[in-house]
């Protein structure tokens, strides 16, 4: 929900699908016996004093969670927050919707995970400003110290045959 107004999310590919189930599944494994929790795409995200709810592909959070209200449907305090991305929703993921996590407090990772090829971009919050580090190799393992786990990409892409996101740059041309 944006400003008051319902918006029809798009339907998952298999990729995507499988990337948030991957997700999903090896937080979930990791966090085992530590204090923090991971959901699904079904859980709400509130993002602020402006009324917006988002919907992430996987988040994780940690003791003292908060809820809006009564229940537990609309989460205030989000940790780590995943996304995977779309042809469609991807600058939305990179550019608004990242500046709307930004506003909350409790949030220190950002991960959007590419769902063409192996390539991660995950952003860590260090006082006011954001770090960026990108993965691309399956051999490479995502660091999530501030909730004391670590998921190798080969997990996360696990069942899909994609190409290691290597950097690709056309010639200059001489004019």
């Amino acid at each position: 929900m944006r400003d008051g107004a319902l918006y029809e999310m798009e339907v998952g590919s298999y990729n995507h699908t499988t990337i948030c189930g991957n997700v999903a599944y090896a937080a979930h494994i990791a966090l085992r016996g530590k204090p923090c929790k991971v959901h699904p795409a079904a859980q709400r995200i509130n993002v602020g004093s402006n009324g917006w709810e988002v919907y992430p592909d996987a988040v994780i959070f940690c003791p003292p969670w908060r809820f809006v209200g009564k229940g537990d449907s609309t989460l205030l305090t989000p940790k780590v927050v995943f996304e995977v991305l779309s042809e469609s929703t991807q600058n939305y993921d990179r550019q608004r919707k990242f500046a709307l996590y930004k506003t909350i407090e409790t949030l220190e990772k950002y991960v959007l995970i590419d769902q063409d090829r192996i390539w991660i971009d995950h952003f860590r919050r260090m006082g006011d400003d954001w770090l960026h580090r990108a993965y691309n190799e399956r051999s490479d393992s995502l660091k999530l110290q501030s909730v004391g786990i670590e998921i190798a990409l080969d997990d996360i892409y696990d069942e899909l045959e994609l190409p290691e996101g290597l950097f690709c740059f056309e010639p200059l041309s001489e004019e």
